[in-house]
């Protein structure tokens, strides 16, 4: 009997023990498996922190690439600078890394304004992506390049021998604008000049046999949009002041926005003045409308009347001998608001030749208007350059436009274009 009831306390013993050992692995397995899930926790957290990271990295290069394209792509640029509702759209897969990618859409919401939406996508594994989509508020950094009122502006350069404006014999009007300039004024030999507002030289203003009427007494001219003396009562001629910045001009870089590149693009650059007149003949009447360049010296004669709807450049002096030129914005297209006559040397009106529109006339040298009996010249926009020569019995009136002017030069000009960015919204997706 007492062999069985040893026997019997065995197996009970040997059945605690199993039940023991159950229970401590059933212990261990649940603290491998909470131990394992919280680890593949972590591992997922850590993944998708990466994904999330990395796919925000991808849309921030997706914005970055857009506004290189808004400074340094012709048609993106185009668009985003002159319209109200371009769009623009690109994408690369892969980019930058194997399972990256990121898609962009530049959308103009006015003038020189766009918003930017750029989506960046990280593939986790084969199942898995993470996106994030980045939505910014982009526009042209507000600028004037040419912050004066001056109708005419002599920026002054090397040489003594003629000061930066001269008038000779000449009958002159400003309308609401004012004459700058960085060295001398020179009012000689039976000149008469009406200005409505500041005359302002950085050394001497002279006055010699002449007539120089700084009190404004301008008589109404009826034209709505210049106020007369009435409204604004007189200036003084001012000596000794600040020297002004001439605003630079993009020529001939091979930056998509110079003007020459503009030109190339549209078909309309010639190298030689030649050929640009195989398709003008002399004494002909064309009109023309974009961006012209013409990569030496331009002289307008034979009669050619040329109606310039947009810009006409050259590398050399244009010079209007026998001939009219009369340049002005045009009405559709990409340049709408823009017109000017850009020279990387002189601009010269001839005593037999005639110039008139509303534009821009920027010449890297010298502007000059000489006599001629036939024609009243009568412009509305202004005169930039080193110096400014107005001579002989024509009657000169000029109406100052700071929009034309300014339009112009931010289309043109040499001025950081860095657009101002506002990050508006964010959103991730799993």
């Amino acid at each position: 009997m007492s062999k069985l009831k040893a026997q019997s306390l065995k197996q009970k013993k040997a059945g605690y023990a199993m039940i023991i050992v159950l229970i401590i692995m059933l212990i261990l397995l649940a603290v491998t498996y909470l131990f394992s899930d919280s680890l593949f926790a972590e591992l997922a957290i850590a993944r998708n922190n990466k994904g999330a990271q990395v796919s925000f990295s991808l849309a921030e290069a997706g914005v970055q690439e857009a506004i290189f394209r808004i400074r340094t792509d012709a048609t993106t640029r185009q668009k985003f600078m002159e319209t109200t509702n371009g769009v623009s759209t690109f994408s690369h897969n892969p980019a930058l890394i194997n399972n990256g990618s990121y898609s962009v859409t530049i959308q103009n919401t006015a003038l020189r304004a766009a918003t930017i939406t750029s989506v960046g996508n990280y593939r986790i594994g084969a199942l898995r992506t993470a996106r994030r989509e980045i939505k910014v508020g982009i526009a042209q950094a507000s600028s004037t390049p040419y912050p004066y009122d001056g109708a005419i502006f002599g920026g002054g350069g090397a040489g003594e021998s003629i000061a930066d404006i001269d008038f000779w014999y000449a009958p002159v009007q400003i309308f609401g604008g004012s004459l700058l300039s960085n060295r001398d004024i020179n009012f000689r030999w039976g000149s008469w000049a009406n200005i409505e507002k500041a005359v302002e030289a950085g050394r001497d203003v002279t006055v010699n046999w002449s007539i120089s009427n700084c009190e404004c007494s301008i008589n109404d001219d009826g034209d709505p949009e210049t106020p007369q003396c009435s409204d604004s009562p007189g200036c003084t001629p001012l000596e000794n002041q600040p020297n002004k910045t001439m605003p630079p001009v993009d020529f001939d870089s091979t930056n998509p926005g110079s003007i020459k590149s503009r030109a190339i693009v549209e078909g309309h650059y010639y190298a030689k003045q030649k050929d640009f007149k195989d398709i003008f003949p002399k004494w002909s009447d064309r009109t023309f409308t974009g961006v012209y360049y013409i990569d030496e010296s331009f002289d307008l004669d034979y009669g050619r009347t040329m109606r310039m709807n947009g810009i006409l450049a050259a590398s050399g002096s244009i010079n209007i001998t026998l001939g009219q030129l009369f340049v002005n914005p045009p009405t559709s297209g990409p340049y709408v608001g823009t017109a000017g006559v850009f020279t990387q040397k002189d601009f010269r009106v001839g005593t037999l030749g005639n110039f008139g529109g509303r534009a821009l006339v920027y010449a890297s040298n010298r502007n000059q208007i000489d006599s001629s009996i036939p024609y009243t010249m009568d412009f509305t926009g202004g005169f930039l350059g080193r110096r400014m020569w107005i001579s002989g019995f024509r009657v000169v009136n000029i109406h100052f436009d700071a929009d034309i002017i300014n339009s112009t030069l931010n289309l043109f000009g040499l001025a950081p274009t860095t657009p101002v960015i506002e990050i508006n919204h964010w959103e991730e997706e799993y």
